[in-house]
């Protein structure tokens, strides 16, 4: 769970987000755990989409990952290389005052874990690396398409053979190749004995200083990004088998296998499964969304690179360094009245609990709840839309959460007052005061003045 301090009013929010740290799999006796790190630059999606995806949908079925894959989360969001400079430069030496302090520690203290034996760093590189010049996208200064070492050997217990071990995991990736100019090639850097002055600072180098074999997988950023993941996966899987790690997931490690991998739709849930947000192909803003006044914005993703960022006036959800829509809030005091709800969907009833997707085929309806009110968001009928059967073509799609127009909000409300003609009556009398005095009314003030805000629901028409 994400957690953002403040009270969610209209007001600048300053935010941090801390990247995420996930185990995926049991320890064994052995110390085999692997480290697998993502996200370190903001502008490498290859990297931290193929980071994400193994806790997502991996399991490993013997020994264990330790996964980070949203290192650098903030510039991920921004999009840029790093907010506070390149966090993979500061290995070396950062002052307590660098903002990226607290970040590096945290990384380090990953690394240092005794159970940890072997880190794989992922990367997006420029061009494709070749050993000689053949283009200004295929030469030696270019990092695309390489598995990276900072020297051949490693004074470790484990996997002390780098090089030999990153030969293997290229072999291993160039027997599936996608295109032959996608040839991966082993890249050296030397660090120590070149003295090169930039690598010296970076994660790799700070792995093997500390006797645990490292290594970076690199995939050219002149390739769309789910293939990009595509071969860091190839990578990845050929690393955890050398440490006899085993796993399945719920893709076909082929291109099209991780593209609908990457693009499966999103769910994200607020404020302790009050609402859902079911994202596919979403709309571009989602107004009037209920939000509780004087609490801390919470939510759970179905991913770890997926964040929910305050903005001046409403919140981004961003899925990597891709924004998916923009809410714009309506503040309500919140209510625990019901746990659960009852519809009848195509003529069945059902029970489900808040922050639930239900697919309807013709229509559903909310049975009549005592001291609540049902808002179905664009179908407007009224106050309390319970008791009515709806169907697709009453919908105003333009209400819609998706370009599909198929998923709506059915939103429950616990009544001010008991009554509902009273109810109605008081609302239309307050609105009437506040239009004919002017009277400036903020968010905690108006939300008190309306019914409390219970749970929602989505229901997706086929």
């Amino acid at each position: 769970m994400r957690l953002f301090l403040g009270v969610l009013v209209f007001i600048n929010v300053v935010f941090a987000l801390e990247f995420s740290v996930k185990e995926n799999g049991k320890s064994l006796d052995d110390n085999n755990t692997v480290l697998i790190l993502g996200g370190i630059q903001g502008d490498e999606p290859g990297g931290f989409h193929a980071a994400s995806l193994l806790l997502s949908d991996y399991n490993i079925t013997k020994g264990k990952i330790i996964v980070a894959p949203n290192l650098a989360f903030e510039s991920i969001i921004a999009r840029n290389r790093g907010n506070f400079g390149d966090l993979n430069r500061k290995f070396a030496h950062i002052d307590e005052s660098d903002p990226d302090f607290h970040t590096i520690e945290r990384i380090k203290k990953l690394i240092l874990d005794p159970e940890v034996n072997m880190v794989v760093n992922l990367h997006d590189g420029s061009g494709f690396y070749r050993p000689h010049y053949e283009s200004k996208d295929k030469n030696p200064n270019r990092w695309g398409n390489t598995s990276i070492i900072d020297q051949s050997e490693v004074n470790s217990t484990k996997y002390a053979d780098l090089e030999s071990i990153a030969k293997e995991a290229v072999e291993n990736i160039n027997k599936a190749l996608v295109k032959e100019e996608h040839q991966y090639h082993l890249k050296n850097t030397k660090t120590q004995e070149s003295n090169d002055k930039e690598m010296l600072k970076a994660l790799t180098y700070f792995v093997v200083s500390n006797h645990k074999a490292a290594f970076a997988n690199e995939a050219s950023k002149n390739l769309p990004t789910h293939l990009r993941v595509y071969y860091h996966l190839l990578a990845v899987e050929y690393y955890l088998k050398k440490a006899n790690i085993e796993f399945s997931r719920t893709f076909d490690l082929t291109p099209n296998g991780v593209y609908r991998a990457i693009e499966k739709p999103l769910e994200v849930r607020l404020f302790n499964d009050k609402i859902l947000l079911y994202l596919d192909q979403p709309a571009n803003t989602i107004s009037y969304m209920p939000f509780p006044v004087n609490q801390s914005l919470n939510y759970e993703a179905s991913n770890e690179i997926t964040a929910v960022i305050p903005r001046t006036n409403f919140f981004s959800v961003n899925y990597g360094n891709r924004l998916q829509t923009r809410i714009y809030p309506e503040y309500f005091e919140f209510s625990n009245a019901l746990d659960t709800v009852e519809l009848i969907v195509d003529g069945k009833n059902i029970q489900t609990n808040f922050a639930q997707k239900i697919t309807v085929k013709e229509s559903f309806e909310v049975p009549p709840i005592v001291g609540v009110r049902v808002n179905v968001i664009g179908f407007d009928k009224g106050m309390d839309e319970s008791g009515i059967k709806i169907s697709k073509n009453q919908m105003q799609s333009r209400y819609s959460l998706d370009k599909k127009r198929k998923i709506y909000r059915v939103e429950f409300y616990e009544l001010k007052n008991a009554n509902l003609e009273d109810q109605i009556l008081a609302r239309t009398h307050a609105s009437k005061e506040i239009k004919d005095a002017k009277i400036p009314v903020n968010a905690i003030e108006k939300a008190k003045q309306k019914d409390k805000f219970i749970g929602m629901i989505l229901v997706e028409f086929q």
